[in-house]
């Protein structure tokens, strides 16, 4: 009978790391099955917990109780709004402006709605539009662009004063724009900037210009501040407004007794004098008699 011979040194650490080995590999794979596990489960509760909270109507309440933790959180690390600053205003009324920004003393600047704070900045009259930005920890940015006044329109209640796009402004002292064209009509407005961007045009006859009325919703009668009418067809208004000031160098047109200029057909120009000098026209002085 024979006997196995004891292992040497070297097989006895073989078979030691033999079974290390073994038991490391099962003690990984178990800690990649507890950390599969572990994040399936976080998933799940994150995708099935606000719709099982929704499925049985507490969704509302899910949501009003992590606003109440963010505004708890955002004052406990210093997160609210404490600075506004505000860029580019110059007309709009300050007060009316924070009460359109809408935030209250303590409000999250986490939560704070800059979207819905926009929004009610640009029904602001003087206000064309805005940026609203977080500066974390506690700052409000409030770019804003406002509207430049470009006429007074008047009307049987008085005069207001628009910009380019027919917008009413408010919040103004008219004594600042006397000086600016007063427009006339009930869709005068809407259609003012077109009829004002062709008479810029000619920078030396717009000096002149103190007034224009809209005509039947069509064209425009312009009033220059010698108390002469322009009278614009409508259509070609560019070409018209051209040919006056082409008149005026060749015949100084403008410098005359003239009362209108009627330029609503394209090829011939007719003028109205004044009533004195059309008086003066029917019935020119005698000459006296010679001594």
């Amino acid at each position: 009978m024979y006997s196995t011979p004891p292992s040497t040194l070297e097989e006895q650490a073989r078979e030691r790391r033999e079974k290390l080995e073994q038991q490391h590999s099962v003690g990984a794979n178990l800690k990649k099955v507890v950390h599969v596990f572990w994040w399936s489960s976080l998933t799940a509760l994150l995708i099935a917990g606000p719709f099982a909270l929704w499925y049985t109507g507490k969704a509302e309440k899910w949501y009003a109780v992590a606003e109440v933790e963010a505004i708890r959180l955002s004052a406990e690390f210093g997160m609210t709004v404490k600075n506004i600053e505000v860029r580019g205003r110059e007309k709009t009324d300050p007060e009316a402006l924070l009460a359109a920004i809408g935030q209250k003393p303590g409000t999250p600047i986490v939560t704070f709605d800059v979207d819905a704070a926009r929004e009610r900045i640009e029904q602001l009259s003087w206000v064309r539009d805005a940026i609203v930005e977080r500066r974390l920890p506690n700052t409000l940015i409030v770019s804003i662009s406002e509207r430049q006044p470009v006429a007074l329109w008047q009307t049987d209640h008085g005069h207001t004063v628009i910009d380019a796009d027919g917008a009413q402004l408010q919040d103004y002292e008219l004594g600042d724009y006397l000086d600016l064209p007063v427009v006339v009509g009930a869709d005068a407005p809407e259609h003012a900037s077109e009829m004002l961007t062709t008479l810029k045009s000619i920078p030396r006859l717009f000096d002149m210009v103190s007034g224009a009325q809209r005509i039947g919703n069509r064209r425009w009668n312009i009033q220059l501040s010698n108390g002469m009418f322009i009278r614009l067809p409508e259509e070609n208004m560019d070409k018209a407004w051209a040919r006056l000031d082409q008149l005026d160098q060749e015949h100084h047109i403008l410098s005359r007794d003239v009362l209108i200029v009627d330029l609503r057909l394209p090829d011939r120009t007719f003028v109205r004098l004044t009533p004195g000098a059309a008086e003066q026209r029917r019935n020119p002085p005698k000459k006296g008699n010679a001594a």
